[in-house]
């Protein structure tokens, strides 16, 4: 995959993203596009926080058009090992996709051989804890709201009941 080839890839990857949340996600995703572009290094490094901190930054972004977004990439082109797209927000009228990178120049020493490959792409989608084997769930659902929220409580009300099952034996 080349510098020549990023618009391509992307747009492919995109087009993979889309059919993978028609696939898992019950929402209707617009096939009107638009982009936010993130370096995986500014929400941070505690895990624990990161969607919160992800949600924050990524709302503040105005979202831009594949073009835009490409000429972004390249300039950093040398430096991206890995383009991974996740869809931030669907809506009706539009789908926002984030392109999130990791550079090579801030990987840890150990993995030294990677830098000499090639750029690897990925496009994957969240799912939340309550999510049930072959069940749909909703692809928004790291934005919080109210059916998430609901959907987390009678999760962990399940959980906590399964588990005090296990204890009793």
């Amino acid at each position: 995959m080349t510098r020549e080839t990023l618009h391509d890839n992307i747009e492919n990857l995109a087009l993979r993203l889309i059919k993978l949340a028609d696939d898992n996600c019950w929402n209707t995703i617009s096939s009107n596009l638009t982009f936010i572009i993130s370096d995986f290094n500014e929400f941070g490094s505690d895990p624990f926080k990161i969607r919160q901190v992800r949600n924050k930054v990524n709302k503040s972004k105005k979202p831009q058009s594949l073009k835009t977004a490409i000429e972004v990439l390249i300039q950093e082109y040398d430096d991206l090992c890995d383009i991974n797209l996740y869809i931030f927000k669907a809506l009706k009228e539009e789908t926002i996709i984030e392109i999130q990178y990791y550079r090579r120049s801030d990987m840890d020493p150990d993995y030294l051989p990677i830098k000499d490959y090639s750029t690897i792409y990925h496009a994957k989608i969240a799912h939340p804890k309550y999510r049930l084997e072959g069940k749909k769930f909703d692809v928004n659902w790291e934005s919080g709201g109210w059916r998430h929220l609901w959907n987390s409580v009678v999760y962990e009300y399940r959980y906590r009941k399964i588990m005090r099952g296990f204890k009793r034996n």
